[in-house]
């Protein structure tokens, strides 16, 4: 996919959608509980007992809590809601890709979507997937994915047109020389040149070159993934 620098604030809401929906509902509950609780010690608060200070900050903390106790739960809601909507997405995307309508249908998802497809993927590959490119990519490096003892690195490329060269290919396998990777995996939604593929031919390491009509056929279970 084409990298671009994530802002804080966009991963921070990107990794509360991973969670599961009942640790939203969870937090949304608990969130109100806080806050109830808050209200409730300011208002039952002693003014004997308090400061001036205190006694003037008190109604200042109560209305704040009051808000919190309905902007928070309805926070975390609203973060659960959109984590089951994008979930429901990229499970239809998978499904939807091996269809006889699903070659067009890969070259309308955007690069973070052709992404979520590649790491669902391997998932069910059975691969522990950590997604770098929620953070910040290493020279290319959108995935990594396990299984046992060994890693692999995958880049993704979304391209509709222009195929996947040799430097792409030539690149990630210098990273994976430093990363104790076993093999890599190029996975592009369009083709790559007869350049890249003679590469792989006379490369020592492990290279799997994934073409978006291969990775449909995978996804249906029609060719079994090189690992």
């Amino acid at each position: 996919m084409n990298h671009r620098k994530t802002h804080t604030p966009e991963l921070f809401v990107e990794h509360l959608t991973r969670l599961p929906w009942w640790a939203g509902v969870l937090a949304a509950v608990l969130s109100w509980a806080a806050a109830y609780a808050l209200v409730y010690a300011a208002t039952t608060a002693r003014g004997a007992d308090l400061s001036t200070l205190q006694q003037i900050a008190l109604p200042a903390v109560r209305d704040l809590a009051k808000v919190a106790q309905i902007l928070l739960p309805a926070a975390f809601v609203t973060l659960t809601l959109w984590s089951a909507w994008l979930n429901y997405r990229h499970q239809r995307n998978y499904s939807e890709v091996a269809e006889e309508h699903g070659a067009a249908l890969l070259q309308q998802l955007s690069g973070r979507e052709f992404e979520n497809l590649v790491a669902e993927f391997f998932r069910r590959k059975g691969f522990v997937v950590d997604q770098r490119a929620t953070r910040m990519p290493e020279a290319g490096v959108d995935l990594v994915a396990g299984i046992g003892e060994d890693r692999y690195l995958v880049q993704c490329k979304h391209w509709r047109v222009q195929r996947v060269g040799v430097a792409v290919v030539r690149e990630l396998c210098a990273v994976a020389g430093t990363e104790n990777a076993v093999g890599v995996f190029v996975v592009t939604s369009g083709s790559f040149t007869e350049e890249a593929r003679r590469y792989v031919e006379n490369n020592r390491i492990t290279i799997e070159l994934i073409t978006g009509e291969q990775l449909r056929r995978m996804i249906r279970g029609l060719d079994p993934v090189a690992a």
